[in-house]
């Protein structure tokens, strides 16, 4: 099979499993990886190290690379695990801040601070702390998530504070009677819910004034909250922000992320180019765990539409995701596809493959 369509992405588990297993291929990732982390960038499908690796890239693979194995068995991951980890425990400070960006030759370029980066390595370190990973590794996960979360804590950015609550869900799976992280975790997603009842009225659910990039990390944030918590006001949340995202990414029948070039502001008009795959990666991994908590068939039918904006329902017809190689194209523009494969858009597919069987399971499970 080279391409699945609306019809593939029916049916039962060993079904769905048959039809999107055998695509994904991780030999893109791997060729990304080096000595050190994930290399940011490519031209077209070549690696291009000139330009480093950045903490958000790697850690975002290493939330992939402890859950791959369920699917996608490989003796290469648990050396990725390692390496991607030990690039964390660089780019950290000793005061919990994380640099971000650091150049092919080692030096490390930025200043360190808090946001999204630092978010998501809290995310991938508590995925570390949840998975068969062993002893040290774990240990190695905690030292960065304990020294960085007062960051996030006390940060004014929602999509760090997004990310962090999605590593506070994954780090209580492996400690699930944390009192402090559970204090935590409500802490930062009443600050979250405090910022959607400013921004929302009638016609505008959503937690700013502006739709711009990774945007349903905000609502599964919500919904981590809630399975952990069980305050409806978050699934209220989360399930009334969701769909009112994806009604405002729906084009002519196919699925059409906001564009960077412009995003969506509150009373202005949608960018429709350029799409990044980061988007609809994250609405397949948000709709897919809405549909694992409410078993409501609309969200299960979001994340087939948003998987399937990566093999070619889109509103250019093209395919971004390459099933021979395992890479992601960057986007779709207004002249076409975006030739390049790099980082982030791999891993937003793998990203979203992932969670999309998961959700299947769970299904076939229930």
């Amino acid at each position: 099979m080279s391409m699945l369509t609306r019809s593939d992405l029916q049916g039962t588990l060993p079904e769905l499993s048959k039809k999107l297993v055998p695509l994904v291929k991780l030999d893109h990732l791997f060729a990304l990886s080096d000595q050190n982390a994930v290399v940011q960038h490519a031209r077209f499908s070549v690696p291009y190290k000139k330009e480093g690796y950045a903490v958000d890239d790697s850690a975002r693979a290493l939330v992939f690379a402890v859950k791959a194995p369920r699917y996608w068995p490989d003796d290469r991951l648990a050396d990725l695990q390692r390496k991607l980890l030990s690039f964390l425990l660089t780019m950290q400070e000793e005061d919990g801040t994380f640099h971000n960006l650091m150049d092919f030759s080692q030096r490390i370029i930025d200043e360190p601070s808090a946001g999204d980066h630092l978010g998501r390595a809290l995310w991938a370190a508590g995925a570390v702390i949840s998975s068969n990973a062993p002893g040290g590794m774990k240990r190695s996960a905690r030292l960065i998530f304990d020294r960085a979360l007062p960051h996030a804590r006390t940060s004014t950015w929602l999509r760090e504070k997004a990310y962090a609550c999605l590593g506070l869900h994954e780090r209580l799976i492996g400690d699930p009677h944390d009192q402090n992280l559970l204090e935590n975790l409500r802490d930062m997603s009443k600050e979250i819910l405090k910022s959607y009842k400013a921004k929302r009225d009638s016609s505008w659910l959503w937690f700013e004034d502006l739709l711009s990039y990774d945007n349903a990390r905000l609502s599964q944030s919500m919904l981590c909250c809630y399975e952990l918590l069980r305050d409806p006001a978050f699934l209220n949340t989360a399930e009334e922000s969701l769909r009112f995202l994806y009604q405002n990414e729906m084009y002519n029948d196919s699925f059409a992320p906001i564009g960077n070039a412009g995003w969506y502001s509150k009373g202005g008009r949608k960018a429709l180019f350029a799409q990044q795959p980061i988007e609809p990666g994250a609405m397949v991994e948000t709709a897919a765990a809405a549909y694992r908590l409410t078993k409501q068939p609309i969200y299960q039918d979001m994340a087939r539409r948003a998987l399937l904006w990566f093999f070619g329902e889109n509103v250019k017809g093209v395919k971004v995701y390459d099933e021979t190689t395992g890479a992601c194209n960057d986007g779709i523009g207004e002249g076409g596809l975006n030739e390049n494969q790099g980082a982030e858009s791999t891993i937003a597919f793998l990203l979203a493959a992932y969670e999309f069987l998961e959700s299947a399971r769970a299904d076939g499970l229930a």
